[in-house]
C-alpha cells in the first residue's frame, strides 16, 4: 500500500480509528461531518461511478493531525494497461479550520506522488445547514469528472516531459515556488535532492516532468489540511501559470 510521509504532528492511521475520534458539538451555525462517514460516502461513490468504468480501487491512505482535528485521504484507483492511476483525494476539520475538500487528480504510481489540477474538479464546503446532503452532489459530481479529469492530467503529463530543464531553470523555480508559498524552507531541499538525484530511472532526465515529481515528493511531508491546497497550487504554478 502506498504511504504519505506527514510531519507538524501527523501521523498516518488506519481507516478504522477515524471513528473513535470524538465529533465536536453540533450549533446553529456549525454542523460537523465524521472523518470516517466522509471517506466511507468517497468511497461507496468510487464504487457506484469509477468501478464501472473499469477502475480499481488499490490502495489508500489516512493522514490524521492536530490530535484527529484535522484528516486527509487519498484513495487510489488502478486500472488495466494504464501506467498512472487515479486519485480522488479528501480533506476535513474538527475545529473550523479548514472547509471540506474533495478533488481528482493523476496518481503516479512508479513514485506514489500525486498531482491534482484543482481547476475543474476541485470542490469545497463549509460545515453549515444541509452540509451532508451538499456533500453527496459533490461526490457525485467529482466522480462523473473523474475520468475526464485523469485523461487530462495524463496528457498534461506527456507536454511537461517534453519541456527541457535546465538546473538554473530548476532553482528559479524552487525560489518562486518558496515564495508563492507552495513549498516550506524545510522541503526545498528535498526538491533538490530529487532533482539533482532522482529516486526512480523514469525521472533521469530534465525535464517539467521530472522536477514536478520532484516537488510532489516534498509536498508528501505537508500537514493533513495542508496537502490538498499545496497540490493545487503547484499545479497553478508549474502549468497554468
Amino acid at each position: 500500500m502506498s504511504k504519505l510521509t506527514l510531519h507538524c504532528g501527523a501521523e498516518l492511521v488506519e481507516l478504522e480509528s477515524l471513528k473513535y475520534i470524538q465529533l465536536p458539538e453540533e450549533t446553529r451555525t456549525y454542523k460537523p461531518v465524521p472523518h470516517y462517514d466522509l471517506v466511507m460516502n468517497t468511497m461507496n461513490s468510487g464504487d457506484i461511478f469509477l468501478k464501472p468504468q473499469g477502475y480499481e480501487l488499490e490502495s489508500t491512505n489516512f493522514g490524521l493531525g492536530r490530535k484527529g482535528n484535522h484528516m486527509f485521504f487519498t484513495l487510489n484507483y488502478g486500472r488495466e494497461g494504464a501506467k498512472n492511476g487515479l486519485t480522488i483525494g479528501g480533506r476535513n476539520s474538527y475545529d473550523k479550520s479548514t472547509s471540506i475538500g474533495l478533488a481528482a487528480g493523476m496518481h503516479v504510481f512508479v513514485c506514489d506522488n500525486l498531482m491534482f489540477s484543482g481547476d475543474q474538479v476541485t470542490y469545497l464546503r463549509k460545515h453549515t445547514g444541509n452540509v451532508m446532503d451538499d456533500m453527496e452532489i459533490m461526490l457525485m459530481r467529482i466522480m462523473k469528472s473523474a475520468d475526464n479529469e485523469w485523461k487530462r492530467m495524463t496528457e498534461v503529463s506527456s507536454t511537461l516531459k517534453t519541456e527541457l530543464l535546465s538546473d538554473t531553470e530548476a532553482y528559479r523555480w524552487m525560489g518562486l515556488l518558496y515564495g508563492k508559498g507552495v513549498l516550506t524552507p524545510r522541503q526545498l531541499p528535498i526538491v533538490k535532492d530529487r532533482w539533482k538525484k532522482p529516486n526512480h530511472e523514469e525521472f533521469a532526465s530534465k525535464n517539467m516532468w521530472s522536477f514536478y515529481n520532484a516537488c510532489t515528493e516534498a509536498l508528501k511531508t505537508s500537514p493533513p489540511n495542508q496537502i490538498l491546497n499545496r497540490h493545487i497550487k503547484l499545479h497553478q504554478q508549474l502549468v497554468l501559470a
